[in-house]
């Protein structure tokens, strides 16, 4: 085999809690995640040696900062030996967005990687590895439907479920991952992790999830008090549940009625929006290893 395509997954935050700061810098959380069905492709060709990025998206960057490049990097390191490769990031998944592309996009290279060059990792042990590629990049070796916690590399799968229907919008505003988590975390107590993580019992519904709330939407709105319209009008077009995705910008509508979900793009014709469902990662990746 001289090349593959492996799809990468988006995931939307059901629900984020904000747990406690760590002395690592990092903040602790619990939060249910579910991918959807909206994806990059991740396209791998082998070559003599090194690495060669591209991609359809001007605005990511091309170079060792970028995840698929760490990514490829550290599972070089695993195995000992230069993996050459050449890889096109096929982008769908609005960057800053909240919806996880760049760790799904990281995943997706260790899993093509261990294809193309036929390395026996199963998934437990690449979430490992990807857990040094970024604190998401575990959740997208689970079965798609998980609670996550620690900064996010601990990773519990769940049955939830799925029949729902999503409705994803962007506006072309939004703030960094790391702007958002020190602004939330200077009210949070130290030393709180136990009772507050005691409290929290995995949802029996994924409505349940979602309205147990995020706790970064708060600093959000109160940046841009503007995007409070966004889920004030899914909830108008008929979304059961409306809120922000991880640290944003984008903002998810749960809707249980499928067909109000597909009308809700209408009403968002200046932004990037999506209508998506849950998906499994399981069906996704049967056939690749794990």
């Amino acid at each position: 085999m001289l090349s593959l395509t492996v799809k990468a997954p988006a995931k939307i935050n059901l629900c984020l809690k904000l747990i406690g700061e760590r002395s690592d810098g990092y903040t602790d959380i619990w939060s249910v995640v579910q991918t959807v069905s909206l994806f990059d492709e991740i396209d791998i060709e082998k070559k003599e040696s090194g690495l060669s990025l591209s991609s359809n998206d001007s605005s990511i960057p091309l170079n060792e900062s970028n995840t698929v490049a760490k990514a490829w990097a550290v599972m070089c390191q695993v195995v000992g030996t230069e993996l050459g490769a050449k890889i096109h990031i096929g982008k769908r998944i609005p960057p800053q967005s909240g919806l996880g592309g760049g760790s799904s996009d990281a995943a997706a290279v260790l899993i093509g990687l261990c294809k193309l060059y036929d390395i026996q990792i199963d998934f437990p042990t690449l979430a490992k590895i990807g857990a040094a590629v970024g604190s998401d990049v575990p959740l997208f070796f689970g079965t798609g439907t998980s609670i996550i916690t620690g900064r996010g590399e601990k990773v519990q799968n769940i049955g939830l479920d799925q029949n729902y229907s999503l409705f994803l919008v962007k506006p072309h505003y939004g703030m960094s991952t790391a702007r958002a988590y020190n602004i939330a975390k200077k009210g949070l107590t130290k030393g709180r992790t136990g009772n507050i993580i005691a409290s929290l019992q995995p949802p029996a519904s994924a409505i349940e999830a979602c309205r147990i709330g995020n706790d970064l939407e708060p600093v959000f709105l109160n940046e841009y008090p503007g995007a409070a319209d966004i889920i004030e009008k899914l909830r108008s077009m008929g979304a059961d549940y409306s809120a922000l995705t991880g640290s944003g910008s984008g903002f998810y509508g749960f809707f249980t009625d499928e067909e109000a979900s597909r009308k809700a793009a209408e009403s968002f014709e200046k932004l990037w929006c999506q209508p998506v469902k849950p998906i499994s990662l399981r069906e996704l990746h049967d056939g690749y290893i794990g």
